[in-house]
């Protein structure tokens, strides 16, 4: 199309021009005649002036003459009088000297114009010279305007007819052109462009000419090649993509230059922060601490695999973090790993004192068994009533052990999930005024005062009634050990949104907020002040107790007023099964 739109647009311009050029040729061509014929009609009207003819053989010879030559002819006086006219009254014309050919012909010796003729209400093409031997007089030619552009518009006709012939010739050669090059060169284009959008399906459909079937060949095999690439690199990322995701220690891999190109999920969690925003941004921006930078900054000057425990972000997060140097053909990248080891320091520092714990508690027997053993080893045991009551501590020491090793036991248990529940349908407002009952001796001993509220409209519960009263009994005893004499402990039993809350509170010397969320771990009591007997494991057993249930368990407390522990369970069994899955 562009060749065929190129043809015919150059063909077009030489039909318009060689056009405009025969009209000029002919206009010029007709000029000539028309003056030679002004010049022919002046010598004849000046030869029958000459011999003495009146104005009227004037006018009679101008008729005539005009009708021979079959153009209009006239003859203007010096002072612009109309003498004779072919095709009208001289008498109705008006006066012509200021007519610009006449006027030019008087300047010039002949005068040429295309203009409107007034008395004949025409437009026409005048030629003008002056008369020789008639001084003043002119002879005046005109012919209608209408006939040259007649003639021309044939002329043009001619000229256009060739170019159409021309430009059908053009798009015929075109056409075949087009055949053979052009539609393999446009197939070619489509499919180069599909491929650029991303269809790496895209084909060449093969053709006769060799050439072009060679680069069709060419391309379809590029494409082929490519497409095998592109599936490589796109199931090699998709398993960097699920490693990376997968990964529970935080990974992000940055440029030479410390920017950020990539972290997964893992390090935007320990970073707090996003991919997205992370993306082209320095390291040290990214991940706001300088011990991290510095070690990317390490390795990327070429320090060997630097290592480090980090404490990071406003939490005190403990990072384990490496950081090495990937170089690759055309780039050199940093790549930071962080584990987060801020649980297995918590565990560990557990352990140790778990260690310590258990180590104290059985010291601590087994340090008075020890001495009553060597009392009564120093002769001791020949006193009767001496050896009767040191029996007695062992006695004492050695139940202490026991029910340490059995709640340590029953403990791991129930953390093992290895302790069998004995589900029974109870109630729980029964449960717990038996439970205040149970107490209420040693309430009283203590000085202290109990309150029951008992929720109305309670549904019965599927529980294990023995290991729901251990934790009612050993919440009670709590309150009653930290409760001075004249307080108060209150239990209470309500259900409310499919569940069943029980609540033990005491107006005792309460518990600091910093101490509370330690509360329920193995072997830890509250402030030296309120130690007192006991294995430090009761809370840690109820909680598991309630937990194993699908409940939870809770504490409220202020220093000097008070606590409130409160546990939930689930009102069908169904949401303790979910719950525990």
């Amino acid at each position: 199309m562009p060749f065929v739109a190129l043809v015919a647009l150059v063909l077009l311009g030489l039909a318009i021009l060689f056009g405009s050029l025969a009209r000029q040729l002919y206009v010029n061509r007709l000029s000539d005649q028309l003056t030679a014929q002004a010049l022919l009609v002046g010598d004849s009207v000046s030869r029958v002036i000459g011999a003495g003819a009146s104005r009227t053989e004037v006018a009679a010879l101008v008729d005539a003459l005009g009708t021979r030559v079959e153009s209009r002819l006239t003859i203007v006086a010096g002072d612009g009088t109309v003498l004779a006219d072919s095709d009208a009254d001289p008498a109705t014309m008006e006066n012509h000297a200021s007519r610009p050919e006449i006027l030019e012909a008087r300047r010039d010796g002949s005068g040429f114009e295309n203009r409107w003729s007034e008395t004949i209400d025409a437009q026409f093409l005048y030629v003008a010279v002056p008369i020789d031997g008639t001084p003043g007089l002119i002879s005046r030619v005109a012919v209608p305007i209408a006939e040259i552009d007649s003639t021309v518009q044939r002329v043009q006709r001619l000229i256009l007819a060739a170019a159409a012939a021309a430009i059908a010739m053009s798009v015929a050669i075109a056409w075949f052109i087009s055949g053979r090059i052009a539609r393999p060169l446009e197939d070619l284009r489509h499919q180069a462009h599909a491929v650029a959008a991303g269809d790496l399906t895209a084909r060449v459909v093969p053709v006769a000419t060799h050439e072009l079937a060679e680069v069709g060949h060419a391309f379809n095999t590029m494409t082929e090649e490519l497409q095998a690439s592109l599936d490589a690199l796109d199931q090699t990322r998709t398993r960097l993509e699920a490693v990376l995701s997968g990964l529970a220690d935080g990974v992000v891999l940055t440029d030479e230059a410390g920017l950020v190109l990539r972290l997964n999920a893992s390090a935007e969690q320990l970073l707090e922060t996003s991919e997205a925003s992370a993306i082209g941004q320095p390291f040290v921006l990214v991940c706001r601490d300088y011990e991290l930078q510095h070690l990317l900054r390490q390795a990327l000057e070429g320090a060997s695999t630097p290592q480090a425990t980090i404490e990071h972000g406003l939490n005190r997060r403990t990072l384990l973090t490496t950081a090495s140097v990937v170089t690759g053909t055309r780039e050199r990248l940093g790549l930071v790993v962080l584990r987060d080891i801020s649980e297995l320091r918590r565990l560990e520092t557990v352990r140790r004192e778990f260690v310590a714990n258990v180590s104290h508690e059985l010291r601590t027997p087994l340090t008075s068994i020890r001495a009553v053993v060597e009392t009564l080893e120093s002769g001791a045991v020949e006193d009767e009533r001496v050896a009767k009551e040191f029996l007695g501590r062992i006695v004492g020491e050695v139940d202490r052990l026991t029910a340490l090793v059995e709640d340590l036991l029953d403990l791991a248990r129930l953390e093992a999930g290895r302790s069998k529940m004995r589900l029974e349908w109870i109630d729980p407002g029964e449960l717990v005024m038996a439970g205040a009952d149970r107490l209420r001796p040693q309430l009283e001993r203590a000085g202290l005062t109990m309150t029951v509220a008992r929720g109305e409209h309670l549904v019965p519960i599927e529980v294990d009634r023995v290991r729901i009263e251990q934790v009612l009994i050993n919440l009670v005893h709590n309150a009653i050990k930290f409760t001075p004499h004249g307080g108060e402990v209150s239990l209470a039993v309500a259900q409310r949104d499919g569940t069943t809350e029980i609540t033990v509170g005491d107006t005792g010397v309460g518990i600091a907020r910093e101490e509370q969320s330690r509360l329920f771990e193995r072997f830890y009591k509250s402030d030296k002040a309120r130690r007192s007997e006991g294995t430090g494991l009761g809370l840690a057993i109820a909680k598991h107790i309630v937990q194993s249930h699908g409940g939870e368990i809770s504490v409220e407390s202020d220093v000097g007023k008070g606590a409130t522990f409160r546990f939930t369970l689930p009102n069908r069994p169904g949401d303790a099964r979910r719950r525990r899955s």
